[in-house]
């Protein structure tokens, strides 16, 4: 009886890791903010490369319009040794309002896949997040208000006119030695809605791949056994 409860445990369990797992798909590389708002959880977020992202937030106020008016725009780009990840936001219903302010909070949660996640096969060990910027692009014939940026870690940081927009000067948001997450970034625009777009980026180190030991292991037999095949070949 008692063995019989055990197992039927394990398989539940099991199926619940894999309704988690499941959840998780690939991240569109464009969308409406509404298809991203579906992604809500860790468990039901959507991944690219080996970054899980889920939590979208988009709060409009005044003419900043719905969020079915935003598209977003995955960003995966490769720098030397740095891979870089991200959303960029644009919607057309920012530059308009010209009237009145056309303000809104918008933002996301990011993480290296963790190890029960659908795509943790994708992480190479020792991904961290090493930094991250903000940046904005105003429209030139109106006057654009700043841009508050916002990291989970305490780190607050105002963006000023600029097309784009500058960076924290430091280029990183004070990570320190990097984390895998997972880190919420949001941005706060309250200006007169002369804004086209704003892009959220995280900054990751791309570790050498070194073979792990039982891996090792296994060539050097391998290459055993064929020295071995071919001398008695030869010897034949």
């Amino acid at each position: 009886m008692k063995k019989g409860a055990v197992i039927l445990v394990v398989v539940l369990a099991a199926l619940f890791a894999g309704n988690l797992s499941a959840t998780q798909i690939q991240c569109p590389t464009t969308a409406t903010f509404d298809a991203l708002a579906a992604f809500n959880s860790e468990a039901n977020g959507c991944f690219s490369q080996d970054k899980l992202f889920w939590g979208f937030v988009y709060t409009p106020t005044g003419s900043a319009g719905a969020a079915s008016t935003v598209q977003a725009g995955i960003i995966f780009q490769t720098a030397g040794n740095l891979d870089i990840h991200g959303w960029n936001f644009s919607s057309s219903s920012w530059v308009q309002g010209v009237g009145g302010p056309a303000g809104f909070t918008i933002g996301y949660t990011i993480e290296v896949c963790p190890p029960t996640s659908a795509c943790a096969g994708n992480v190479v060990p020792g991904t961290i997040i090493t930094g991250a910027d903000a940046v904005y692009a105003p429209v030139s014939t109106f006057a654009p208000g700043n841009e508050v940026v916002s990291w989970s870690n305490g780190f607050n940081g105002t963006l000023t006119s600029g097309s784009p927009g500058p960076i924290p000067s430091t280029g990183n948001i004070g990570l320190g030695a990097g984390t895998t997450g997972p880190i919420s970034v949001s941005a706060d625009f309250s200006g007169t809605g002369a804004i086209t777009q704003t892009t959220l980026r995280f900054y990751e180190s791309v570790p050498g791949t070194v073979p792990e030991p039982t891996t090792g292991a296994f060539i050097l037999i391998g290459c055993a056994f064929i020295g071995l095949g071919l001398r008695r070949k030869k010897s034949a």
